[in-house]
């Protein structure tokens, strides 16, 4: 590592970064027009929209992001932000990728607030820092107050009160506080958990939580703990740093959304959890769209989490990656960076190397429920505790597991490679940071030079035709709505169609199967042992030998999961190219739509000599699609059977009732003897009818749900953001117009002010430009 270059960029970082900051402070010195955003703002924050133009919120943001990059630079930290829907396993994640528990999990959301995770060599037991405790027991006091005569029985209704929610009432009915420190993994848990249960507590009882109080990266909890990955490997110039970011809309709380985009924003680089079983679910579009929203600035990362419910119909790991790379995050992602991993088995696996290194032998399994799932992942369901004593068989089946985990790859690319060139990617992000600024300053700076020369009556006039702009919006967002509202009712009732003939042809098939010779053909291997017995029902399979019968469900189970697995791959193909087609209908209807408002105020811009430089938002809804295979497999997903079974028989019972969702069929009718074995052919075939109806049924109602969220969530963004170009140039020309009713001494001191401002922000951009290139090349110089 080139010790001394990086010192000396670091010096050139922050003196940019300085330097933008001063100029900030330049800019909200400027006299400006009095312009009443608080409509706009809760349009703005309903849609997730930033803005796009300088305003006071605006210069405020700039300067958090900015004073952010300052706090990075001055420690050479890299911040990896780690983003996950609620199900993804974002929390079993982390501690994978750190090598030990240091989040909890539960069936719920568990981040409230950001929290960050550092690596801090030698640092064996976590310890959490939460010296901005401040704002949290505040809240107490207030809810200690609100809780004084509130209804318990009530409160019940509201929300779930397990035992972590009623040792927290009691907490804050006897005011105890929230201490600055937690060492330890229990007593971090607690916390952590205590601090989700707060806003679920705070939202029941209608009690804001301060959430803004916790905005920037300084005031955020932060746990130290050496990364076991990274345990004995030599230091590096630089530190690295995991944040944990709520989810999208996690636990129903929308401005989660916001919080997220901020933290996004100020991260060196971001990894995304993703579930291989929901990969296009809507959840996850709100995480693909939230990380693209950060743009280029920032490296991205992914990793496809529970790979290893793949079976050997899914897709493999290059066509994962080819799935995400170009469909679904549409070219923003390096397929080399995408890794399916399985983050249990990872979390587990490497859990268990380290306890058996550093104690020689596994806790007791009763004691920490962790040794349970470990056993059952590396050593199979029939485990038992004396298994566990065999140190040397439990250390192959640890290293194996860790190896199906595929976790080793990420671990070496991903985290050895963030570790080794923290100080790098901090400068980077450095640098990202200031051109960004730069470009939307220098934009800015000049259409407000622009306002003070043109002619004052072309001000009024542009101001006039952009409110009948916003009007011309409103119209023609009522007609494109009703038009594309139309477009999507007919594909739908395509789509109804194309199921309801798949359905059709799916149960022919069956019937075909089941009463055309077929079965009996597929089973004519040793059929000595098997014959349709007469003193039975008809639809029976009467087997001599339980081997046999095995074999023989086995062939069942086969040939109608081909058939079903076939028209799936059918389904799934189709109803891709449908909604594709619906996606680029709805694209090109707003477009059309929206151009000839578009261009018009560029020509009128550029004809009042405004050098305008304006980019309007792109209508995307790529959540269209959905994974047809992914609702199959929840359709028939493996459910436990019903204990007391004593028949010898009951493995057979046990595989068709997994592959038909349906535990416990044909219980009644086994016939249970030494020589004799009977399967259900009959409700058998009835059951996967029943199946291949359910299975279309969700598909219609998965289908109609995604579209119509999609649908409405993408139109709402876009208009918004339509709006909000537009506001922000009205915005504009209004404080021109008002600085232009002034006397021309004041006119002429903002030109020169402007002037200024434009002047340092162009050497800013060139000189973070340079900064850009040198960093470029010692990243290049430090790739093996």
């Amino acid at each position: 590592m080139h010790t001394q270059t990086i010192f000396e960029l670091s010096q050139e970082a922050e003196r940019l970064l300085q330097l933008s900051l001063h100029n900030l402070q330049a800019l909200k010195k400027m006299p400006a027009a009095t312009f009443d955003e608080t409509n706009l703002v809760g349009k703005v924050d309903n849609a997730n929209v930033l803005p796009l133009h300088f305003s006071a919120r605006g210069v405020e943001a700039q300067q958090a992001t900015l004073h952010n990059e300052l706090r990075k630079i001055t420690r050479l930290e890299m911040v990896l932000a780690i983003v996950g829907t609620m199900k993804a396993g974002k929390s079993t994640t982390i501690n994978a990728i750190v090598g030990t528990e240091v989040l909890p999990n539960r069936n719920r959301p568990m981040t409230a607030l950001p929290t960050l995770i550092r690596h801090t060599p030698g640092q064996k037991e976590p310890i959490l820092h939460f010296s901005h405790v401040g704002p949290i027991d505040a809240l107490a006091q207030q809810l200690q107050i609100r809780l004084f005569n509130y209804d318990r029985a009530k409160l019940a209704q509201q929300l779930e009160i397990d035992k972590d929610m009623a040792a927290l009432l009691d907490r804050i009915a006897q005011g105890d506080a929230f201490d600055k420190h937690y060492l330890g993994a229990q007593p971090i848990f607690q916390c952590l958990k205590s601090l989700n249960d707060l806003v679920r507590l705070s939202k029941a009882l209608d009690v804001d939580f301060p959430f803004s109080a916790y905005a920037t990266i300084e005031h955020i909890p932060v746990i130290e703990v050496e990364f076991v990955h990274l345990a004995g490997l030599d230091n590096q110039l630089g530190q690295l740093t995991l944040l944990d970011t709520p989810g999208p809309n996690e636990a129903g709380q929308p401005h989660l959304q916001k919080m997220l985009n901020d933290q996004l924003a100020r991260a060196s680089a971001v990894l995304a959890v993703m579930d291989y079983t929901q990969l296009k679910s809507i959840s996850d579009e709100e995480v693909r769209r939230a990380i693209s929203a950060v743009g280029r600035s920032v490296p991205l990362y992914a990793l496809v989490n529970k790979f290893d419910q793949k079976d050997r119909n899914s897709d493999d790991e290059d066509q994962v990656r080819a799935l995400i790379s170009g469909t679904l995050m549409k070219g923003n992602i390096n397929p080399t960076q995408i890794f399916p991993v399985s983050s249990m088995w990872g979390y587990l696996a490497n859990r268990a190397r380290h306890e058996l290194k550093h104690r020689g032998h596994l806790p007791d399994p009763q004691e920490q429920r962790w040794v349970q799932d470990f056993a059952e992942a590396a050593l199979g369901r029939r485990w038992r505790t004396a298994d566990l004593d065999d140190i040397e068989h439990i250390h192959h089946a640890a290293e194996l597991l860790w190896e199906d985990s595929l976790f080793e790859k990420p671990i070496r690319k991903l985290l050895h490679a963030a570790h080794a060139n923290a100080s790098l990617y901090a400068l980077r992000s450095a640098s990202h940071k200031l051109l960004n600024y730069t470009q939307s300053a220098r934009e800015y700076l000049d259409f407000r030079y622009q306002g003070l020369t043109v002619a004052y009556e072309k001000l009024e006039q542009n101001i006039t035709r952009l409110e009948e702009d916003m009007t011309l919006l409103r119209t023609s967002q009522a007609s494109v709505s009703d038009e594309i509202e139309h477009e999507v009712e007919e594909a739908l009732a395509a789509a109804e169609i194309f199921i309801h003939g798949q359905q059709f042809e799916i149960v022919e098939a069956i019937d075909a199967w089941f009463h055309d010779g077929q079965m009996m053909e597929t089973l004519g291997d040793g059929k000595a042992d098997l014959r349709l017995d007469d003193r039975y029902n008809p639809g029976q399979l009467v087997l001599e030998n339980e081997g046999q019968a095995q074999i023989a469900l086995s062939k069942i189970r086969s040939a109608c999961e081909t058939i079903l697995l076939a028209a799936q791959e059918r389904i799934s193909r189709e109803l891709v190219l449908r909604f594709d087609e619906l996606e680029n209908t709805l694209t090109r209807s707003l477009n059309d739509a929206m151009r000839p408002i578009e261009t018009r105020i560029k020509e009128e811009l550029n004809h009042a000599g405004f050098r305008a430089r304006i980019s309007f938002p792109a209508f995307q809804s790529s959540a269209l699609s959905f994974n047809t295979r992914s609702l199959f497999t929840n359709v028939i997903a493996p459910e436990n059977t019903p204990t007391g079974q004593t028949s010898r028989s009951g493995s057979m019972r046990e595989t068709v009732s997994r592959w038909l969702n349906s535990p416990g069929w044909g219980g009644d009718d086994d016939v249970d003897t030494s020589t004799r074995y009977v399967i259900d052919i009959a409700a058998l075939h009835e059951k996967l009818i029943g199946h291949v109806a359910h299975f279309c049924e969700q598909i219609r109602k998965a289908l109609a749900a995604q579209v119509d969220v999609s649908v409405t969530a993408g139109m709402a963004t876009f208009f918004a953001e339509f709006s909000l170009s537009l506001a922000g140039l009205q915005e504009s020309l209004r404080s021109s117009l008002a600085i232009r009713q002034q006397n021309e001494s004041s006119v002429q001191m903002l030109r020169q002010h402007l002037q200024q401002c434009i002047r340092t922000a162009n050497w800013i951009h060139e000189d973070a430009r340079l900064l850009r290139d040198d960093i470029q090349t010692l990243f290049a110089a430090e790739q093996p």
